[in-house]
């Protein structure tokens, strides 16, 4: 089962993130969020991370 990473996808912290990741060997798969949209809000979203402001690992 691979990782889901929740992104913007111009963020710098995201080439950490998945360089880290890549060191580890670990499958992941990279899911780009539109914040302007606020998909970060959307019921999908929210259902992994209810509280908003945790990360959901």
């Amino acid at each position: 089962m691979a990782m889901k990473v929740y992104v913007l996808p111009m963020s710098t912290n995201l080439a950490r993130v998945l360089v880290c990741l890549g060191e580890a060997e670990a499958q992941y798969e990279v899911i780009p969020i539109d914040f302007s949209m606020a998909e970060h809000k959307s019921p999908e979203h929210t259902s992994c991370n209810s509280q908003l402001f945790e990360m959901v690992i």
